[in-house]
Formats: C-alpha cells, structure tokens, sequence
C-alpha cells in the first residue's frame, strides 16, 4: 500500500460526509450519559485485568523479556520507574487482554449491537471495487464523520479497537467484529468510545504498551518484519501524542544524526518503550541487556553535554580580559 501514513499526512480533507444510517433506539440509559456515566464506564476496565491474570502463565514471553536478565517487574539497576503518574500493575510486559477484551468489558453494562446495523455503518464507507474492504477513501470520509484528522492519535486508537492488521483499510471482518466489541453502531458512540478509551491510555501504562506494540505490527509493510526509520519515527510521535518521554526529542536527534541507522527492528521498538520507563542518561546500565543501538544513543548524548559544557567555559573565558591577554602570550604585568 506504499507509505500510508504519509498519503494521509498529506491529503485533502474535502470530501464531503455521507448521510448514515439511523441507529436502533438506544436505551434510556445511553441517552442520557453524562460525565458521571463516564468515568464509571472507564473505571470499569478493571475488572478486565482478573480475567487476564488466569492466563497469564501460559502466554508466550516478549522479546524484552528474553533479552533481559532482570524480572518484568524490576527496574534495571540503579534505574527509576519514570512514568510514576501511571497506575502500577502487575502486568507489565504483554499479558493484558486484548483491545477488544477491554473495550468490551468497559462497556458491557451500556447497550446491545446488531450485526445488522454494523453491517449498513460499513456499507457507508466500504469501497465501491472491493465489497469486503474500507480502504483509503473510505477511511478519509469516516475521519470526516468523527471529526479528526487521518493521521490523528485518534484514528490510531481506532484501528486498534477494531485490530486492524494494516494501514489504510479495514476489513469488513475488522469493522464489524471491533465495533461489535465496542459496543458502538454510530458515529456518536464511536466517538464517544474513542474519546473514553484515550482518556485511559493516559493514565493506564499496560494498555499503552498494548497499544504501543500494536503500533510497531499495523506500520509494517506486507511481507516486512521492520520498520522503516522514516516510518518508525513517524509512528513514535503518533504513539506518543498523549505520553511523550522526556528525552524523545533526543531520541529523534540522535536517529537523524546517524544515516546508517536505516530501520528499526521489533526488539528495539517494544524495549525503547522499557528505556523510557526506567531509564535515564546518568543512570543507564549498559551491562544490561539493552539493545547496542540504546548504548550508542547514550554514549552520543553523553559527548554532547561534554561538548556544550567545553563550549560554555571557553565562553566564558572569552568574556574574561584577562584570559584573553594571557592566551594571546601578554605579559599579565601590564593588565591594570
């Protein structure tokens, strides 16, 4: 499909919204939501993590686990927890339920779905050539209707919801299933479940790391296991709209820097998730298991404070009259 995020970085939004079909009647209940009904439908996502914890013995370990020699749970030596505003859980390191189980379970108490309804919200926007699909025009014209952008964090929360396995099409299977699981036939609850879900990414670091590590899956290329640098960077300031790290803009630097640095494996993306958490300049360990790409970046960082300290002080001697005579060779007799 070619580099997507860039096509809708760059398209026009003028396309006209479609009129949508009405919803069933929704219950009382739902039409009266208000703030309060909010936060209980977020609060609710807990009780999803007990479903959760049963099975989590017997999930396959993700690539950070194997390449450190530490416990999911524990930070590296002499390293800080840096995302102290995120609730602790203990489910660190990919065992929570999927997108469609939290969604789920947060608003399992709101309303039913018909297959019948999801299936004419998805004639709305499937593409005229290809029945089975919703692809970028159609994509484009329900950003529309929800009023965001293509390529706002949004709409990545979006595909995440409905699992969707690459960028720039939803399947009628992902469509409908998701929305299903989401409880939401309309673009108001749509919205509305996108809008709650947000708001929990900002507060939940284990549902950010599933929706991190979707990230890294929905930007490949069919038949890729990396990610392009271009793209990889691309999709880190989308994933990092609501939480960025402090030295991101580093991170960044550090990858424009270095042209030989061409494309970001899975291992390197899920653990620069990890770095960021535990991990700083002055406290790194680099006889952990960290990546050799996360050694690099320190050490470069580490000479560049070393730099700018070394241009300050001769800055500063500069400044001084006296410094300046002595280096020319004068005699400091003759300074008044």
């Amino acid at each position: 499909m070619g580099n997507c995020l860039k096509c809708f970085q760059s398209s026009s939004s003028s396309s006209a919204a479609p009129t949508l079909p009405t919803s069933q009647s929704l219950p009382n209940a739902l039409q009266n939501l208000n703030a309060n009904n909010s936060c209980q439908a977020a609060t609710s996502i807990g009780n999803c993590y007990d479903i959760a914890l049963s099975n989590a013995n017997d999930r396959p370990r993700e690539t950070d686990e194997l390449l450190s020699n530490r416990t999911p749970l524990k930070p590296a030596n002499n390293c800080d927890t840096k995302r102290n505003s995120f609730k602790s859980l203990g489910l660190l390191n990919g065992s929570a339920p999927t997108m469609s189980e939290i969604i789920t379970t947060a608003v399992k108490e709101s309303m039913e779905v018909s297959h019948q309804t999801l299936n004419k919200l998805f004639e709305v926007y499937k593409d005229p050539d290809d029945e089975d699909m919703i692809l970028t025009d159609g994509i484009e014209r329900l950003c529309i209707d929800l009023n965001y952008q293509p390529d706002e964090f949004a709409i990545l929360v979006l595909a995440w919801c409905l699992d969707a396995s690459q960028m720039c099409r939803f399947t009628k299977t992902e469509f409908i299933d998701g929305l299903h699981k989401m409880r939401a036939d309309t673009i108001e609850n749509i919205r509305l479940r996108l809008e709650h879900t947000i708001e929990m990414l900002k507060v939940d670091s284990e549902m950010f790391k599933q929706l991190y590590r979707f990230t890294f899956r929905f930007g490949l290329e069919p038949d890729q296991r990396v990610l392009s640098l271009e793209m990889a960077i691309d999709l880190w300031k989308l994933v990092f709209t609501v939480q960025t790290p402090d030295l991101f803009s580093n991170w960044v630097n550090f990858l424009d820097k270095h042209p030989n640095i061409r494309r970001i494996p899975k291992d390197t993306w899920n653990m620069y998730l990890n770095f960021t958490e535990q991990c700083d300049i002055d406290n790194y360990d680099d006889t952990e298991a960290w990546p050799s790409l996360f050694d690099d970046f320190v050490e470069y960082e580490k000479n560049r404070a070393l730099e700018m300290v070394t241009v300050h002080d001769d800055d500063n001697n500069n400044d001084d009259p006296l410094q300046c005579h002595v280096k020319a060779g004068g005699d400091m007799r003759h300074v008044s």
